[in-house]
């Protein structure tokens, strides 16, 4: 008897213990999925580059972001950032889209850099509907000629602007098939799926965008494994590129040099090769 009894305490410890982790998960979402970083690192003047600050309001929520402009003939890049980070840290995407002409808005959602409130899934996406009413309707830039750009979250954040807001490109980079799917692969041992609430469903949305796509995943990504970007890009409809990068999760392809360059030329611009 004593010994039954005494593994029968120890399951239930072992029960509580999961129990206690699972909830801290549960109710850690937010701070698990967000980390955003406060205040500005640099400006793009520091870039060399001539910029406009853009107060937009989402929601009652004032977001700072910037505009820096491009030529007329040439897309106009809405970029949606990754998580821990924010628009002053953007000079090599920056300095991609802007070699090939392109203006950029730089768009810091709710919680990041200088724009106030706290983000959630719900606020990144009004945050971005925000953006976009700002381009179409404020500076009359033509929705196709609008590409919209996201990096790891970011590419959530555009897939659920592209599916109501069709822009005339989408780039994915690094970008997850899910939050739950990530999850998963972190807490395998945990109902993940079951108690999600933050969601990006990313490769559910992928199917019903019909821009030409540009999927770009690093096998050396040590955040989210390319296998993601490479069930995006097999659910998504054709005009689809894949493009396997190298390098880090943050700046692999944006340091990437002549050879982004013309990987992201040769997909906006295929006439001009």
């Amino acid at each position: 008897m004593a010994n039954s009894f005494s593994w029968s305490n120890l399951f239930l410890a072992l029960l509580g213990c999961y129990l206690v982790v699972a909830a801290l998960l549960y109710f850690s979402q937010s701070s698990q999925v967000y980390h955003p970083p406060k205040g500005h690192t640099g400006t793009p003047a520091q870039w060399g580059m001539d910029f406009e600050t853009v107060h937009l309001n989402s929601e009652g929520v004032t977001l700072v972001n910037w505009w820096i402009p491009g030529r007329e003939d040439r897309p106009v890049v809405l970029f949606f950032h990754g998580n821990a980070t924010n628009i002053s840290e953007m000079q090599g995407h920056v300095s991609l889209f802007s070699s090939l002409g392109m203006g950029v808005f730089l768009l810091d959602y709710r919680g990041y850099g200088l724009s106030e409130g706290e983000p959630s899934e719900a606020g990144t996406q009004a945050d971005a509907e925000a953006a976009w009413r700002y381009l179409v309707e404020m500076k009359n830039i033509p929705a196709d000629r609008l590409l919209f750009y996201g990096h790891s979250l970011g590419g959530g954040v555009a897939s659920g602007l592209a599916v109501d807001h069709p822009p005339g490109w989408l780039v994915l980079e690094g970008t997850f098939t899910s939050i739950p799917d990530v999850a998963a692969q972190l807490y395998p041992y945990l109902p993940v799926r079951l108690m999600a609430h933050i969601i990006y469903p990313n490769l559910d949305r992928i199917a019903r965008i019909k821009a030409p796509l540009l999927v770009i995943h690093s096998s050396d990504d040590e955040i989210i494994p390319d296998s993601h970007g490479k069930k995006l890009f097999e659910a998504a409809h054709q005009p689809k590129q894949f493009y396997p990068a190298s390098g880090s999760h943050h700046s692999g392809f944006s340091s990437g040099g002549r050879q982004s360059i013309q990987v992201l030329s040769a997909f906006i611009f295929p006439s001009e090769g």
